[in-house]
């Protein structure tokens, strides 16, 4: 546990940040590291220019999900087999890890800060060449990121201001990790005019979470994961996934960290496979007297391993889940 004073703690921005930076980590099978790194002390004047470059575009909305709030659409029929969900939706997670060993992308970032009246005090964007490799296939699994900035972005702050191990989230679903979890299906929705099961997971009582982990400078905290998934009814493909921590961190002043994914389908025609890989991504991360927001955006995704770039296409439409007789 940090012995940190209360005084030391990130209260605002510029404050100890760089002596105490809070990371958030996500952990698939034990090794797949999710960190989130708020960003270092700055003064308003670096700040200026990303901003004014960036003043066009519409400011970042604080509305991280709930995923213990009703979903008015869900419907009971037809029935939903628990089973057979999570034993598609494992298949797919096994083939993400089999197919993509490399893959790389376009990423642009926006980071927002606001202060605790949701007044904006900082505002950055800027674009990577995004790689990421899941490592081989024998050995535990593993996700190593690299970003190289793009052309004009060169903010020195975004050395500092990291997600790392987005796409590896849905890997919840991966058989080792969902004994982790109680899971239940809520029934059919519709997302983006698709059908799609509804899966409630939270973590599993008395046992060590393995999924997240948040850290600082001197010390690490497991924490518990809940969340919803929308499931493809008949491919098992995640469409959609949401996080919250099911509570916070009093220490380091964490009140809340949600993360909302959005997953589209990329055809890899040289390899002729179809994967689905992370579209957009928004974390939320509420610390009461300042709010951070990150948003991920990918695109022209392409195998590392073949040199021919690929578009990311809308996800395809899905069959409708046929009701019992």
């Amino acid at each position: 546990m940090s012995t940190r004073k209360q005084d030391s703690l990130p209260q605002a921005r510029g404050i100890a940040w760089q002596s105490f930076a809070a990371r958030f980590s996500a952990i698939a099978l034990l090794t797949v590291i999710v960190l989130l790194a708020p960003l270092a002390a700055t003064n308003s004047s670096p700040a200026a220019a990303p901003q004014e470059k960036q003043k066009k575009a519409p400011s970042l909305h604080w509305d991280p999900p709930q995923v213990d709030a009703p979903i008015s659409s869900v419907s009971a029929t037809p029935p939903c087999v628990l089973p057979d969900v999570l034993k598609l939706a494992a298949q797919r997670t096994g083939e993400l890890i089999e197919h993509l060993q490399n893959f790389d992308a376009h990423e642009q970032i926006r980071y927002q800060e606001s202060d605790h009246l949701g007044i904006p005090t900082l505002a950055i964007a800027e674009k990577f060449d995004y790689l990421v490799d899941f490592g081989g296939q024998s050995g535990p699994l593993s996700v190593r990121e690299t970003r190289t900035p793009l052309a004009g972005s060169d903010d020195p702050n975004f050395n500092v201001v990291v997600d790392k191990g987005l796409p590896a989230l849905a890997l919840i679903f991966h058989p080792n990790l969902q004994r982790d979890y109680e899971m239940r299906c809520e029934g059919v929705t519709q997302w983006k005019s698709q059908p799609a099961w509804v899966i409630y997971f939270r973590q599993m009582p008395g046992t060590r979470p393995r999924t997240l982990s948040i850290t600082t400078a001197t010390s690490s905290f497991p924490v518990s994961l809940k969340g919803r998934a929308w499931i493809a009814p008949d491919s098992g493909q995640i469409m959609h996934l949401e996080t919250n921590l099911v509570k916070g961190i009093p220490i380091i002043e964490l009140i809340s960290d949600a993360i909302s994914i959005d997953y589209a389908p990329v055809t890899f025609s040289s390899r002729n496979i179809e994967l689905w890989l992370p579209k957009s991504a928004v974390a939320y991360t509420d610390y009461g007297k300042r709010r951070i927001i990150i948003e991920h955006t990918f695109s022209d995704f392409q195998l590392f391993s073949v040199q021919t770039q690929q578009v990311i296409e809308k996800p395809k439409e899905t069959q409708k889940p046929k009701e019992k007789p």
